[in-house]
């Protein structure tokens, strides 16, 4: 155990600064990842786990690096230094102690106001000590034993306690299992965070700090209580970025209810047209044939009365035919062509993931059909645009050119080639929609520099 304890002492500089990196990297890949679109309130709360982690990596390098500059900088420095150090180790763990508090806002609603009572209890009780203890060794060590008391071990089990919460309310209804799974690992590394840096402090005379401190653990097991959170952290970070995966798997939904919605409008146009083209067709021309044998039959005639009863129930299928047809379509917009454009814009599934911008030097007279199919273009044109692009920005302009109206949609996506891309359904469907408009749709794309789909249509009075 003796050997055990010199190895850590003599290592204690890559100790702390595994600890920090452990600790710095978990909150990186949170925070990177907690900034795209999601509809899960887990996913945004994370960005609190996220300051934690960067706020707590960037403390414990303040404990390797500090010592190194004490050799040549003035001791005035030094203990800013330190100070700081203990004012960015409280910070962390009112983040985290936020994070379990926003976690579980929709069950106890005042939380956040306690975590802010709380966190404003060791601020006066820092600035108290600071004007009533002599010594600034001491002001620094009792503010970090109580930064760990009343932020680090209550903020630990509340945020293991709202993992398990989100997990529960927001995981399960998904039926992701792994994902639950490793969320309630990282609860588990969340309480034993709670012990060993809320329970174990650097040692004083008052208890519990004299009982349960560094020295007795390290007398005990003979290992540093930092490499024990090393341990800790590194579990935590790794089942935090496991969880992370929920976005991806997210975004495929996402991009599969748009896939599904897509086909299921098609087929929907497909089968009114069908039923129009078809059904409805050889109905009317069975209806006009038993018309024209109305005068061949005596008008009082039992014939001429099932004639007229035949031709009533066919009268009948024809209307139904022609309502199931209008409750197939789409319906067409009923606003005008740059407010649609907004609300489509404004959609989160596009809004989320992409930057769109819109430019207009006017607003189209168009009706409302040709709205409609001037706006299913351009949604099928972003959905591209998502699904294959990967994009980040994409520029919409409406302008009047001579006298058609031009619709460009560019975007900074990695393109593609004409020659080798196969057609699909979706290319196919936009430029269909451009021949019922009686307009001119070209998609320009080149590998390496995005796509720009322009559509040149007539203006007509609505």
């Amino acid at each position: 155990m003796e050997a055990t304890r010199e190895f850590f002492i003599i290592n204690r500089t890559i100790v702390l600064f595994i600890y920090g990196l452990t600790f710095f990297v978990m909150g990186l890949a949170v925070f990177l990842q907690s900034r795209r679109y999601s509809r899960l309130r887990l996913a945004r709360d994370l960005r609190l786990l996220a300051a934690f982690g960067l706020l707590h990596g960037i403390h414990e390098w303040g404990a390797m690096f500090i010592p190194i500059q004490a050799s040549y900088m003035p001791r005035v420095i030094i203990d800013f230094l330190q100070t700081l150090q203990v004012v960015l180790l409280a910070v962390s763990f009112v983040c985290l102690l936020m994070f379990g508090a926003v976690t579980l806002e929709r069950r106890f609603p005042w939380l956040k106001r306690l975590v802010v009572t709380v966190g404003a209890v060791w601020g006066v009780g820092f600035w108290l000590l600071y004007y009533t203890l002599p010594a600034v060794e001491t002001w620094h060590l009792l503010s970090n034993i109580w930064a760990r008391y009343l932020l680090a071990l209550p903020g630990s089990l509340l945020a293991a306690y709202g993992l398990r919460y989100q997990a529960h309310t927001s995981i399960v209804p998904l039926n992701i299992g792994r994902i639950y799974q490793t969320l309630r690992i990282a609860g588990g590394a969340l309480i034993a965070y709670a012990f060993f840096a809320g329970l174990v402090v650097p040692t004083a005379s008052f208890f519990p700090a004299n009982m349960l401190n560094y020295a007795l653990l390290a007398d005990t097991i003979g290992i540093p209580v930092q490499v024990l959170r090393s341990l800790i952290g590194l579990v935590l970070a790794i089942t935090i970025i496991r969880a992370l995966e929920i976005f991806e798997i997210e975004l495929d939904r996402l991009i599969e209810h748009m896939e599904v919605e897509r086909i299921q409008v098609a087929e929907r146009e497909r089968i009114g047209q069908e039923i129009h083209d078809g059904a409805i067709q050889g109905v009317y021309s069975a209806s006009l044939i038993l018309e024209s044998m109305e005068s061949l039959v005596d008008e009082d005639s039992e014939l001429a009365r099932r004639l007229r009863q035949a031709k009533s129930v066919l009268n009948a299928v024809n209307l139904d035919l022609r309502n199931y047809m209008v409750a197939l379509r789409t319906e067409t917009s009923p606003d005008p062509l740059i407010p649609s454009l907004r609300d489509l814009i404004a959609n989160p599934r596009f809004r989320g993931l992409l930057n769109i911008d819109l430019e207009y030097d006017l607003e189209p007279s168009l009706k409302p059909m040709q709205v409609h199919h001037v706006m299913a273009i351009v949604q099928e044109s972003l959905s591209n645009t998502l699904r294959h692009a990967r994009a980040h920005h994409v520029k919409i302009s409406v302008k009047r050119v001579h006298h058609s109206i031009c619709l460009c949609i560019a975007d900074d996506g990695r393109g593609f080639s004409s020659q080798t891309a196969p057609v699909s359904y979706g290319l196919r469907s936009m430029r269909d929609r451009a021949r019922l408009l009686g307009s001119h749709l070209d998609i320009d794309s080149t590998p390496g520099k995005g796509t720009k789909v322009t559509l040149m249509l007539q203006e007509e009075k609505a």
